[in-house]
């Protein structure tokens, strides 16, 4: 025999009507949905609980305490457990709202309805946005090392920003939409007012398919030093509209996107070896054959140095002589910048410096006048 499955409407009845005087009125209520009403508050901000509680737990397993998980697992549980809360809200009171035979004030069903559906969908949208930051913490899991080069970080903060802007357009359109509001008014008049909006907004879309250009072309990514026009900076961060470079004082400038794609872009970043031009006076008076060892000396010792590259391209050549000294030129070409270049251009100035010690021979002083033998 086949059983006519109940309907939540009639489930919810049923649950009121258990109630020990349910039927009777307190504040105006009956007592059996002034019951019902606490229970489903109850219900939902036991699920808030819950997804406060156990997310931030399971994404953390998940992520294994990947370095950046900690500010996530903080901050996107309140509005996700809000959104809980909501839909648990929203559920039963459009159940309770529909059921036969209970009083219930049309102003209040309103004005419930609407606070739930709006800590849904508000609750929700926030927490989306914020669940986006979590495709950094899979792409350190992806990542064989779990450290992100600056290529990596400038691709996810660009992903992250039009993740961020697709949830939002859609979070808001279906808030629209839960509220009551005319989508296809809204629509007709995004379409009449597109062009005008466009217009007023070119900059804006210039600055997006700028860094969309930036991302696809990579003439630099975050942590590259970059020179563009008279501005000249480390790259800190490329944003949706803006690339913030850091200059040597520690200020900070902003470049829009749009006008950062049409001019020239020296990157230092990119650089393969850094090179080094040095020009070394003696006196006058040296001796010609001192001279000559001294030179193939000090090619020797860039040649020598672990921090040097390039070595065919490099030389110490007499380059000119003048009527007080004789000048030597170096090229020397260096593998990297910053502190390592700093400290080999140290050790091999002072061991040059030994060198012409060794060889008896003097650098020239300007204040000292020469003198002819």
């Amino acid at each position: 025999m086949l059983t006519r499955k109940r309907i939540p409407a009639q489930n919810m009845q049923t649950y009121i009507e258990a109630v020990p005087g349910w039927n009777s009125t307190v504040f105006g209520v009956q007592f059996g949905v002034l019951v019902a009403v606490l229970v489903i508050l109850t219900l939902g901000m036991i699920g808030r609980g819950l997804i406060v509680t156990f997310l931030p737990r399971m994404m953390k397993k998940i992520a294994d305490e990947r370095k950046g998980f900690e500010d996530f697992q903080i901050t996107s549980r309140f509005p996700l457990g809000a959104a809980a809360a909501g839909f648990i809200w929203w559920h039963f009171f459009t159940i309770l709202s529909t059921t036969e035979g209970i009083i219930l004030n049309d102003e209040f069903i309103f004005w419930i309805l609407s606070l739930s559906k709006a800590a849904l969908l508000i609750g929700g949208l926030l927490g989306a946005i914020r669940l986006v930051e979590f495709v950094e913490v899979i792409a350190r899991l992806i990542d064989d090392d779990g450290e992100l080069d600056g290529t990596q970080v400038t691709l996810i903060d660009a992903l992250q920003s039009v993740l961020k802007l697709l949830i939002f357009v859609i979070g808001v359109v279906l808030i629209a939409d839960g509220f009551g509001f005319d989508l296809g008014a809204i629509i007709a008049g995004l379409g009449i007012g597109g062009l005008a909006f466009a217009f007023a907004a070119k900059d804006t879309i210039s600055n997006i398919f700028g860094a969309l250009t930036l991302l696809l072309d990579r003439p630099f990514k975050i942590g590259d030093w970059i020179k563009v026009g008279s501005s000249e900076g480390e790259v800190v961060g490329i944003g949706v509209r803006t690339t913030i470079l850091r200059t040597s004082n520690d200020t900070v400038i902003t470049l829009p996107n749009g006008k950062l794609v049409n001019k020239d872009i020296e990157n230092y970043g990119k650089r393969r070896w850094r090179r080094y031009r040095p020009v070394l006076s003696l006196d006058l008076n040296s001796d010609a054959k001192d001279v000559e060892q001294f030179c193939r000396g000090v090619e020797e010792l860039i040649s020598a140095h672990e921090g040097t590259t390039k070595k065919e391209d490099s030389f110490a050549k007499v380059s000119a002589i003048s009527k007080d000294s004789i000048e030597i030129s170096l090229n020397v070409y260096w593998t990297e910048g910053g502190k390592v270049e700093r400290d080999g251009k140290e050790d091999l100035l002072l061991d040059i410096a030994a060198l012409a010690q060794d060889k008896k021979l003097r650098f020239h002083d300007p204040r000292v006048r020469s003198s002819s033998n």
